[in-house]
């Protein structure tokens, strides 16, 4: 993602230690907030429901219409495999192309993680409403900041994770 100045690009990326939804919840709050007063906010966030067995489900979900997107495999007890479910992750991604297509004020995407890292997941969905010109706001796990910066030569405002630091930012790109 070339560009001569990668920090005017109107990219809002919460930066977080990871291991918790805090990051998760911070985006659907500041989503919900935007869309309460009237700003056509889009996207997906990510919610970990913990299912009978007591594992953790990840799902993606429109921020738009509450549609659900499960995104885990599931691999059977005692498995340390990857549990991403790509079909479904494709799925979902049907839902940031129709908010790019449609001209969204505020494109959220879930989070900018290993997939994403290696130009897969939802990069390619985020990559383009950026190129559109199209505010999009992210969640980055500190472990996955060379990644970030190797796919995107640094692009963006890092901003900590904090619904007063989402408020500021978005003020100035919306200004």
């Amino acid at each position: 993602m070339p560009t001569d100045n990668p920090a005017d690009i109107a990219l809002g990326v919460v930066l977080h230690d990871g291991g918790d939804d805090a990051a998760s919840t911070l985006l659907a709050t500041f989503a919900a907030e935007l869309r309460a007063a009237g700003i056509d906010a889009g996207g997906l966030v990510q919610r970990n429901p913990v299912d009978v067995q007591g594992r953790a489900r990840m799902e993606l979900v429109d921020i738009r219409t509450g549609e659900v997107f499960p995104i885990s495999l599931d691999l059977g007890p005692g498995s340390d495999g990857c549990s991403l479910d790509a079909a479904g992750l494709a799925e979902a991604s049907r839902v940031l192309r129709r908010e790019t297509a449609a001209g969204v004020a505020l494109l959220v995407v879930n989070k900018f993680s290993t997939r994403e890292c290696e130009g897969e997941g939802l990069a390619a969905e985020m990559f383009a409403a950026i190129a559109q010109g199209i505010p999009v706001l992210t969640s980055l796990s500190r472990r996955h900041q060379a990644g970030w910066e190797a796919a995107t030569g640094g692009a963006g405002h890092m901003l900590p994770p904090d619904l007063t630091a989402l408020r500021a930012w978005w003020a100035s790109v919306a200004a």
